[in-house]
């Protein structure tokens, strides 16, 4: 780190003896408090990155710098601790999310003064630009090499565009934040705007370039942007409800892998045909977009829905048979037992409540607590039996009506983005898994769910 000169020092130098005066006064009690101190940072990878994300508790800035350099984070502050060598800020973080993904973090300031200055340049081009609660991003001279562009800023946040060029889409969403345009060039710009924040443009001529330029203003927002203006294409609609536009934008699906087991064990399980020493289950789901609660309310609150089709294996420990749509222990087999399994198909309805954690974000963004209304479906039990010559037998199933045909489970997880791993969840059903007229013990089933 190095120190640059002292603001007041330098200032002395330019100013005659009566001032030279005053400003020895008042160096005597602050004079420590203007030396600035500036420590650079280099970050080197193989892989390339396309997404930044800031934390609140800096001047933040982003610099284009030429293609093939190394990023570096240059830091200047008031804060004299980080002069000598060996205690530098750990603020800024890499990270590999798979071949073609990598995000930037700026962490939050937790010790410095808030006016310290953080210049990030680097050659990557960014996808994604997301600001924190609180946080300020000054975007300079940046030229984003053919990408679609999508910048948000989260409550308190302050993004600064000072010259940005992109020849794709550009998309801001403010959620009680604000945005100052001063010189943008893209073919179309679109800006959601939520609640109380404020957009301001440039009105110098030619500052905003756009051959499409939407803007949808809640009534709340704060505007320098006037009507519409043909000759730039701008279509503004400042009274538009921002909760009636759709929220459904877009249809997801995912396939995920769960191992559970019965909890509420007691002596008389242990002799029970259903009792079962594993469950694996196979899902495939469709659910929508995350939709927020409120449009005026934090975007860290949102939900979704979806539809969930399962197939359920469930080993047995006993030897059991089929009677009369039950199963019943079964002590006919000598000293080589079936192979046995119950399976059956499921359908539910997942309703998911979100938040979108800005403290562990992005590494774990989002965590969830689910509930899923469950229909069961078509129950089998299969066996297949060691025949006289060694082979296994083809499986020989039966068709039982032994499961409720209604269950809620409801589950508490995690979105990461670490490579390969999507959602991780902890499950419990809230009703018996068997009928009581099956004559099974009244266990439920708890679990883990891994989604790819």
């Amino acid at each position: 780190m190095k120190h640059i000169a002292s603001i007041l020092k330098d200032a002395i130098a330019f100013v005659g003896v009566a001032a030279i005066v005053i400003i020895v006064i008042f160096a005597s009690t602050s004079a420590s408090a203007q030396d600035l101190y500036q420590i650079e940072q280099s970050f080197g990878h193989d892989h390339p990155v396309n997404r930044l994300y800031i934390s609140r508790g800096w001047d933040a800035h982003l610099h284009q710098s030429p293609k093939g350099t190394q990023t570096r984070v240059v830091v200047t502050t008031s804060c004299s601790e980080f002069f000598e060598e060996g205690h530098e800020p750990d603020l800024f973080s890499v990270k590999k999310l798979g071949k073609k993904d990598g995000w930037y973090f700026l962490r939050g300031n937790q010790s410095m003064p808030h006016t310290t200055r953080v210049v990030i340049y680097t050659s990557q081009t960014f996808e994604t630009i997301e600001l924190y609660e609180d946080a300020r991003l000054t975007i300079h001279r940046y030229d984003f090499d053919s990408t679609e562009l999508y910048l948000t800023a989260d409550t308190g946040a302050t993004l600064v565009v000072d010259t940005l060029l992109n020849r794709q889409r550009t998309k801001i969403s403010l959620h009680n934040a604000t945005l100052e345009l001063q010189h943008l060039e893209c073919p179309e710009l679109t800006i959601w705007s939520y609640g109380e924040s404020t957009v301001n443009e440039s009105t110098a001529e030619g500052a905003i370039r756009c051959e499409s330029q939407k803007l949808f203003l809640s009534n709340n927002t704060r505007s320098t942007v006037g009507a519409t203006d043909s000759a730039r294409h701008v279509y503004v609609m400042h009274k538009k409800r921002l909760d009636t536009e759709p929220l459904i934008k877009r249809v997801d699906l995912d396939l995920s892998l769960g191992l559970a087991m019965p909890i509420g064990f007691n002596d008389s399980r242990y002799g029970s045909p259903y009792n079962t020493n594993y469950t694996m289950e196979y899902h495939i789901a469709l659910h929508t977009n995350d939709m927020p609660l409120n449009r005026n309310w934090t975007p860290r609150l949102c939900w979704d829905f979806g539809l969930d089709f399962g197939i359920t294996f469930a080993g047995l420990d006993n030897i059991v048979r089929e009677q009369n749509r039950r199963l019943v222990l079964d002590d006919s087999y000598g000293a080589t037992p079936p192979r046995q399994q119950l399976y059956w198909y499921s359908l539910g309805l997942p309703i998911t409540l979100k938040y979108k954690s800005k403290w562990l974000k992005p590494v774990f963004h989002t965590w969830y607590i689910r509930l899923t209304p469950t229909l069961n479906l078509n129950q089998f039990y299969g066996k297949r039996s060691l025949d006289e010559d060694s082979h296994w037998s083809d499986w020989d199933k039966s068709r039982v009506d032994i499961l409720n045909r209604f269950k809620v489970r409801a589950a508490i997880g995690v979105n990461c983005a670490i490579s390969g791993i999507n959602k991780i969840e902890f499950f419990i059903d809230l009703l018996p898994t068997f009928k009581s007229s099956a004559d099974a013990p009244q266990t439920r089933m708890m679990g883990l769910t891994y989604t790819f």
